[in-house]
Parts: structure tokens; C-alpha cells; sequence
């Protein structure tokens, strides 16, 4: 979400978005469904959306530079999961 708009709703908080954590551990992020296989991720509030599109632009380069390199190669899970939110009244 943007710094000064698009925030995450605070009714969002603790229903849609259960979990806090951390992208790449550079990235601050709001988890929602951390157990499907396609959980939401979105930005914390307060991180400019264009620092998640760049992290997440050079990790995708890094990984497909790695496959090159080795056809083996498969990337971990790279969201860590650091709390729960508590869902928010107001």
C-alpha cells in the first residue's frame, strides 16, 4: 500500500490479513491464508508499493539467472511469518 493512500483498511486487519511478516526479510508485509498455496501478500502500511515491485523484481531476476545457471534449481518459500494480528474493533 502506498505511504500516503491505499492504505490496508483497519477492518482488513485480522480478518482478510491474519499474520504479519516479512518478504525476503526486506519487505514488511500482511499475510492473509499463509497456508493455501497463493496466500495473500500485500505491503505493510507505511511501505511505499514500489519497494515491494523492486525486491520483488530483482529476486525474480536472481532466480531465473539461477536456473540458467542450474535447471535443478528450485526457489524456497521466501515469506516468514512473524505473529498474528488480532483483528481490530473501529
Amino acid at each position: 500500500m502506498s505511504v500516503l493512500r491505499d492504505r490496508v483498511p483497519r477492518a482488513e486487519l485480522g480478518t482478510l490479513y491474519t499474520h504479519k511478516g516479512w518478504f525476503l526479510g526486506l519487505v514488511p508485509v500482511y499475510v492473509g491464508d499463509p497456508r493455501s498455496p497463493a496466500p495473500l501478500v500485500v505491503e505493510r502500511n507505511g511501505i511505499p508499493v514500489w519497494w515491494f515491485d523492486l525486491v520483488t523484481c530483482v529476486h525474480m531476476l536472481l532466480c531465473d539467472l539461477m536456473s540458467i545457471a542450474n535447471p535443478d534449481f528450485e526457489p524456497t518459500f521466501f515469506i516468514s511469518i512473524t505473529g498474528k494480528l488480532e483483528a481490530c474493533n473501529g
